[in-house]
C-alpha cells in the first residue's frame, strides 16, 4: 500500500493506475520518478521483489539513495545503449541502458529503458517511467559478454583521459595497440620515427600508464584494433618499442 502522504497528482495519477491495472502486460519492472522535486511514485510487485525493497521504503527514498539502489546513469557498470527517436512529436524518446553490475555473480545483466511519460505541457521532462528487464544468458554467451561488460565498464570509467589525446595521438596508438613498431608506425603515418616516440610519451603521460594490457584495453574499448589478417598478439610484442 502507498503510504497516507503519498498523493500523485493529474494525469500521473491516472498512468499509476493504469500500471496497476495492465503492468503484467509490459515486459520487466516498471518504476515510476518525478524528477523534480524528485520522488519516486510508482514500484511494480516484481520491483519489490527484485530490488528487494519495501514499497514505503522506496516511496521515501531520497535522490541520491534511489540512484545507488534503484537507477544511476552515471554508474560506471551503467552504460547508454542508443536512444530511440520515435519519429512522432506525440510520443517520447526512449533511451536504452544495459547494466551488468550482477553479471560475475549472477551472470544476468538488466535491460533499463527510460523515457518522459508525457511529450508536451507542463508535465514534460517532469515524470520519468523506467522498465528495467533481467537477462539471463546460456553458458556458452557468458564468456563472449563479460568480455563486452569489460570494455564497456573500461570505456565508460577512462572516457575523460582518452579524450585528452590528439587525433594524431589516437592513430599512432591504434598502430600501437596492433603491436607496430615506432619505424613501422612512422611509414604507416609518414611522419619521422622521433615523431612517433615523442606521440607515444604524449600517450602515456595522458592515459597514465605504461602497461601494455592497459594500451591494448584502451584498443578494444575504443575500437582502435583494426580486423586485419596481419594482427598480432599484444604479448608478441613490447609497445614501447
Amino acid at each position: 500500500m502507498e503510504p497516507s502522504d503519498h498523493h500523485p497528482e493529474q494525469p500521473i495519477a491516472a498512468v499509476i493506475q493504469a500500471l496497476r491495472l495492465l503492468g503484467n502486460a509490459i515486459p520487466g519492472i516498471k518504476i515510476i520518478q518525478r524528477s523534480v522535486p524528485f520522488q519516486n511514485l510508482y514500484l511494480c510487485p516484481r520491483g519489490v521483489k527484485h530490488l528487494n525493497l519495501s514499497e514505503s521504503f522506496f516511496y521515501h527514498l531520497p535522490q541520491e539513495e534511489s540512484k545507488k539502489m534503484v537507477f544511476d546513469p552515471a554508474d560506471p557498470y551503467t552504460c547508454l545503449l542508443g536512444v530511440q527517436d520515435p519519429g512522432d512529436p506525440s510520443k517520447t524518446a526512449k533511451s536504452f541502458y544495459i547494466r551488468h553490475e550482477r553479471l560475475q555473480q549472477d551472470h544476468q545483466v538488466e535491460l533499463i529503458i527510460v523515457q518522459n511519460l508525457f511529450p508536451s505541457g507542463p508535465e514534460k521532462r517532469s515524470y520519468l517511467l523506467l522498465q528495467i528487464i533481467p537477462l539471463s544468458f546460456q553458458p556458452w554467451a557468458i564468456p563472449k559478454i563479460k568480455r563486452m561488460a569489460t570494455e564497456m565498464h573500461f570505456r565508460k570509467t577512462h572516457q575523460g583521459k582518452f579524450n585528452l589525446l590528439s587525433d594524431r595521438n589516437k592513430e599512432v596508438l591504434s598502430l600501437m595497440v596492433r603491436c607496430l613498431k615506432a619505424e613501422e608506425i612512422a611509414d604507416h603515418l609518414c611522419i619521422g620515427v622521433d615523431t612517433v616516440n615523442s606521440h607515444k610519451k604524449r600517450i602515456k603521460e595522458m592515459l597514465e600508464t605504461n602497461r601494455n594490457e592497459d594500451l591494448f584495453q584502451y584498443g578494444m574499448a575504443f575500437d582502435l584494433l583494426a580486423d586485419e589478417n596481419g594482427k598480432r598478439e599484444i604479448e608478441s610484442h613490447d609497445l614501447s618499442s
